[in-house]
């Protein structure tokens, strides 16, 4: 993990209750704490300060109290990267277990105000204009708890791991996944060149990518599962393709350069991730400027109730689901990132029961709890999705997928 940003300079002792103080602890909102950020040092920080910039500060930051709104204040403002000679050791904790960024180097970071750095995790480096200082490496464990995002999605990145390592196969039969039509239209609207080089992340089983390795030079597929990446090696060693390779990623912490792709792909796996935003800054980040950005997923109803309704639905089927989102919500973190939208297509896939449970495979007693509660909605539509059965007593719902491209700017980067 590399992080660029401009540093903001802080000395020595600098307490949770400069950081956030006390008289804002009364509320959970996180917009309330980032607000205030800093607020006992410089009462006009969290005004000034931007997304991505870094703290530079001296010894023993974070002492005082164990409070975790410290670390949330900094976190929910954007900071990417807090560096600092040693940190209180609760504070250092609660960073980790949160998915804050942190760096102890030992000595205190020569820099100026406003200098733009850069931060490797993996390495543990502050490169500054003039100067590399090497700080202390984290260990394996506790760099992997970081990178994920913290404690909380760790552990659902673990149970994403596990599920589709035991489901992998299910995925690879799969009539919605492997549906040409679906797969040709998407190709189509990203209408990439012959010589273009592209990334697939959240790859599964690398139906995307095949489909785009008949149009291109080049296809790289991603996935943080090894055996949804052994069943494409698989079919790729069938299909005698010698364009195509795939690698074992995170798709919220990518392993390539600053624009090394023409077009990086994402199907049916953004409901998973932990961090949807950070998702998709990689995606942009890896893209060249001028690239295309392609999300397909499935929606969730604009309605919040029914939004609500149907995701309790589906984590109870896969606790390791996390989020199908809005329409309106895809397109604004699109916007979010800076992408300009190029093409939005719908497409209705409709899911028999028994498939789409199946995929889980969640064992009876969930798969009947589901059932039931998927017929419960039927009478007011309470899911958004349309549940019914079909003339054969089948029961059936219908996704509504949309189609996402989207045009990196020329002027913002490789």
């Amino acid at each position: 993990m590399k992080i660029k940003g401009k540093a903001w300079i802080f000395g020595d002792d600098i307490d949770t209750d400069a950081i956030i103080p006390g008289k804002y602890l009364r509320t959970t909102d996180l917009q309330v704490f980032a607000d205030h950020l800093l607020e006992g040092i410089d009462p006009e920080f969290a005004g000034k300060v931007r997304k991505g910039d870094i703290i530079v500060a001296g010894r023993n930051f974070g002492c005082g109290s164990s409070r975790e709104q410290a670390v949330l204040a900094i976190k929910h403002a954007g900071i990417g990267c807090v560096v600092a000679a040693t940190f209180a050791r609760i504070f250092f904790r609660n960073a980790v277990n949160i998915g804050l960024p942190i760096l102890e180097t030992g000595t205190t970071i020569s820099c100026e105000q406003g200098e733009t750095i850069e931060i490797d995790i993996e390495n543990g480096t502050v490169r500054t204009d003039d100067r590399v200082y090497s700080g202390t490496k984290m260990p394996d464990f506790l760099r992997e708890i970081l990178m994920d995002g913290g404690l909380v999605a760790h552990r659902k990145k673990e149970s994403v791991k596990e599920r589709f390592g035991m489901r992998s196969a299910a995925y690879s039969t799969s009539s919605i996944l492997a549906n040409k039509d679906h797969l040709n239209l998407i190709v189509d609207l990203a209408a990439p060149k012959r010589s273009d080089k592209v990334l697939d992340i959240a790859t599964g089983n690398g139906f995307l990518a095949f489909e785009f390795a008949d149009r291109v030079s080049e296809v790289i597929g991603c996935d943080i599962t090894r055996d949804m990446i052994d069943i494409a090696e698989t079919i790729r060693g069938d299909m005698k393709l010698a364009n195509v390779t795939f690698e074992e990623m995170d798709a919220e912490s990518l392993g390539f350069e600053d624009g090394s792709f023409d077009t990086v792909s994402c199907r049916f796996a953004f409901h998973h991730f932990t961090n949807p935003g950070k998702a998709i800054s990689e995606m942009v980040r890896v893209c060249k400027g001028g690239g295309t950005i392609v999300l397909v997923d499935g929606l969730s109803s604009e309605d919040a109730a029914k939004s609500s309704y149907h995701n309790k639905i589906e984590r109870i089927r896969d606790p390791s689901h996390v989020r199908l989102y809005p329409q309106s919500e895809l397109e604004g973190m699109f916007r979010d990132a800076g992408l300009e939208i190029i093409h939005r297509r719908n497409w209705d896939g409709n899911f028999y029961f028994d498939e789409w449970i199946g995929i889980a495979g969640p064992g009876d007693e969930i798969v009947e709890q589901v059932r039931r509660t998927m017929i419960d909605s039927i009478g007011d539509d309470k899911t958004g999705l349309n549940v019914r059965f079909d003339d054969d007593g089948r029961l059936l719902f219908t996704y509504d997928t949309i189609i996402l491209v989207a045009e990196k700017s020329a002027g913002s980067g490789s």
